[in-house]
């Protein structure tokens, strides 16, 4: 439990520079990334390299990207974190933040002090009263000092409560953003490098029942990636992303956002778009359900070539299916709802990949031929 001296001494501008210098981080990142992108995939792809090779070679900078793009969305996602803990909401400052906390823990001492009072560690308040047991106002005077240290051990009780529950926020999400123990992992955590143990045992199957409630509700897309995982073989798997198309209206409307605004605006000619996120819309339907809890985000881009307002074009999808990847930033994952839910520790999922008890895997697809204006 965070104490009450710990809260007055917390060094909030300590949290400041630690999470400025990962905004340094950040930026030097991006540099890296945007260097690679103009000088290696831009050229690579500009080149239009032909068969075999050329595609092994624009799969292989493709995926450096991706873990360049993983590696930096952890790096900006830490900055946050710890920009809003010492701050408060987004920066504004508040009780939820430590320096809100801590501005009010200065504040109850203070008024201590006024009153002569002290509050210990725990929050509790200790106080002496000095007063004439002959005076008609002796029992007025004690019951008033009473209140007043009432009034202030609950308030201090309430702070430290908050600031306790704060600390330990920021313990077990770091466990998440900083990846697994020993490493700080993107897309690329190593395989099967630990004993397992018998928790990690416990979790695999933990896992494989959720796999059975998802083929039990006629979720087979989110049932079948739960057994590749656990099978182990970490081969990876083809989806149809016209079938998602399909299946995920929010996915259409990204891609037709996407053509619209940036493939609609380029010159004639081949192009390739960026790689981008989408993800499905739980309130679009069950089909959009079993690709939440399969996937969630994935990544998505379009390859074509483009006459006037006539577009030929394919889409083509990727995805690490893997669990608690720093980017993302979950701690738990909670599957289903009402009497089947259960919540998963993220972290303790992506270690049975490098327990060896399941294996992280790629997910990509390439759609047929497709024809649209522009």
């Amino acid at each position: 439990m965070v104490t009450f001296t710990q809260l007055l001494e917390l060094d909030v501008n300590g949290l400041e520079t630690f999470a400025d210098r990962w905004g340094r981080v950040h930026k030097q990142i991006k540099e890296a990334r945007e260097g690679f992108h103009d000088d290696v995939v831009r050229k690579l792809h500009a080149d239009h390299w032909r068969g075999e090779g050329g595609r092994k070679a624009q799969e292989y900078c493709d995926r450096i990207q991706t873990g360049i793009d993983a590696l930096d969305a952890e790096v900006k996602s830490l900055r946050r974190f710890l920009d809003e803990e010492a701050d408060g909401a987004k920066g504004r400052g508040g009780v939820k933040g430590f320096e809100g906390l801590q501005n009010e823990a200065r504040s109850l001492q203070q008024e201590a002090f006024s009153h002569g009072m002290t509050i210990n560690d725990d929050g509790s308040v200790q106080y002496s009263v000095m007063y004439d047991p002959d005076s008609p106002d002796a029992q007025e005077i004690l019951d008033e000092s009473k209140r007043t240290a009432n009034s202030l051990e609950g308030r201090a009780k309430q702070v430290l409560s908050t600031a306790t529950e704060n600390d330990e926020w920021i313990a077990l999400s770091l466990k998440v953003i900083f990846g697994t123990v020993r490493n700080f992992e993107t897309e690329d955590r190593k395989y099967n490098v630990f004993e397992p143990t018998v928790k990690d045992r416990m979790v695999r199957n933990q896992l494989n029942n959720v796999g059975a409630l998802a083929n039990a509700r006629g979720w087979k897309t989110t049932a079948g990636l739960v057994q590749h995982y656990l099978d182990g073989s970490g081969k990876p798997v083809e989806v149809e992303p016209q079938q998602m198309l399909n299946d995920m209206p929010q996915f259409q409307r990204d891609l037709d956002k996407t053509m619209a605004n940036d493939v609609g605006k380029r010159p004639d000619g081949p192009f390739t778009t960026e790689w981008q996120s989408t993800a499905p819309n739980p309130k679009d339907g069950d089909k959009s359900m079993d690709w939440y809890y399969g996937l969630n985000h994935f990544q998505y881009r379009t390859v074509g070539e483009k006459h006037g307002d006539q577009v030929t074009y394919h889409v083509e999808v990727q995805k690490r299916y893997d669990w608690g990847v720093p980017s993302e930033h979950r701690r738990t994952q909670t599957a289903f709802g009402g009497p089947f839910e259960m919540e998963l520790e993220q972290a303790d999922l992506a270690r049975l990949n490098s327990t060896g008890l399941a294996r992280d895997f790629d997910v990509k697809g390439s759609s047929g031929q497709m024809r649209t204006t522009v």
